[in-house]
């Protein structure tokens, strides 16, 4: 399963939706990030608590990371020009984030609203 930077927040803010990533953070299944969601997480703690640099160690600590490369790349460009079409604010972090855990066959779990109709998402 590949965290989102939307599951990521909930579970650093302890919410009820961050409980849910909680139960998966603790047990010993195999969990996936993307150097995009990194960056995602690490700007947002930069911006309003200050907690950047820890959160980026615990991610990578907790989670194998989804090198970037061209295959992934080609088919989040895919992903992003198919879906900027249907929803003009899709963004292209979220088709590489996607199309990064479709190369693992896995599925992203997120609260993230542009991630609903596609079946490799899982909604909190």
């Amino acid at each position: 399963m590949m965290l989102d930077s939307f599951a990521w927040m909930e579970y650093f803010m302890g919410t009820p939706k961050g409980e849910k990533v909680k139960k998966l953070v603790d047990d010993d299944s195999q969990l996936y990030t993307s150097p995009i969601i990194i960056a995602e997480i690490y700007s947002k703690s930069q911006r309003t608590d200050g907690k950047a640099e820890e959160r980026k160690d615990f991610i990578t600590k907790r989670c194998a990371v989804v090198a970037l490369d061209v295959n992934i790349a080609v088919e989040a460009a895919k992903i992003h020009a198919e879906n900027k079409v249907k929803t003009p604010d899709f963004g292209l972090a979220d088709a590489i984030i996607l199309a990064s855990a479709r190369s693992r066959k896995i599925k992203v779990l997120t609260g993230d609203p542009h991630f609903k109709n596609f079946k490799d998402a899982v909604m909190l």
